[in-house]
């Protein structure tokens, strides 16, 4: 059964929560006191036409990363809250030793003064990889896939071989690619593999002929 998503980039899937479930996570977390911790690192990642900004949940506390909406080799993320819950963070004893470099978190804040180029130049190219990558992979039955309406990866649901098996031999071609189990708390999803079109084109089709090598029983 298909279902169509409209929030929530997730990580591995690159799949988005319904307009109507959000508002039911919203609404039994007011109900119940709940305080809702909600990971908006991919954000910024959506890469269908035409997308307006979509409205946040009140009174949650929302996470965000320059990582994955800029550049991976940029580790600085942040935090939306209450003013006393972000006070108290910051005057945690490891909020110092566990923040990036100055100059990382310099560069971040001149980035993201203006970031709507650098975001429109990210969601381009990775429009374009996605579409890349899932080409080379369409119409194989050794795996299936939904074109994820955004996000980094593909996440291939493997027909026959298990991923950790893949992972292995992808290895030796230096390809580096992350099983299903370690997205999972109980060890499951044996039979997934995420796989990232972030590489640039020649690397793309690397990858593709390698997954065509070692998927091969």
């Amino acid at each position: 059964m298909r279902e169509r998503y409209d929030f929530w980039l997730q990580n591995p899937t690159g799949a988005l929560m319904t307009a109507r479930a959000r508002r039911a996570v919203a609404e039994l977390a007011a109900r119940y006191g709940v305080c809702l911790v909600v990971d908006e690192t991919m954000r910024e990642l959506d890469l269908r036409d035409a997308v307006g900004p979509e409205p946040r949940i009140r009174r949650a506390v929302l996470i965000g990363s320059a990582a994955k909406a800029v550049w991976g080799g940029l580790r600085v993320g942040w935090i939306r809250g209450p003013a006393g819950l972000i006070g108290e963070l910051s005057g945690n004893a490891l909020c110092g030793p566990l923040s990036a470099a100055p100059l990382q978190q310099m560069i971040a804040v001149e980035l993201l003064g203006d970031p709507d180029p650098v975001l429109r130049r990210r969601r381009t190219e990775l429009r374009r990889q996605r579409d890349q990558l899932s080409a080379l992979l369409a119409g194989d039955d050794r795996w299936r896939f939904t074109v994820p309406p955004g996000g980094l990866a593909l996440w291939l649901r493997l027909t026959g071989i298990r991923s950790d098996v893949v992972v292995e031999r992808a290895r030796a071609h230096r390809i580096d690619l992350s099983p299903g189990p370690r997205f999972a708390a109980d060890a499951t999803l044996t039979h997934h593999l995420r796989v990232p079109y972030t590489p640039p084109a020649a690397a793309l089709d690397h990858i593709a002929a390698v997954l065509d090598e070692v998927c091969r029983d």
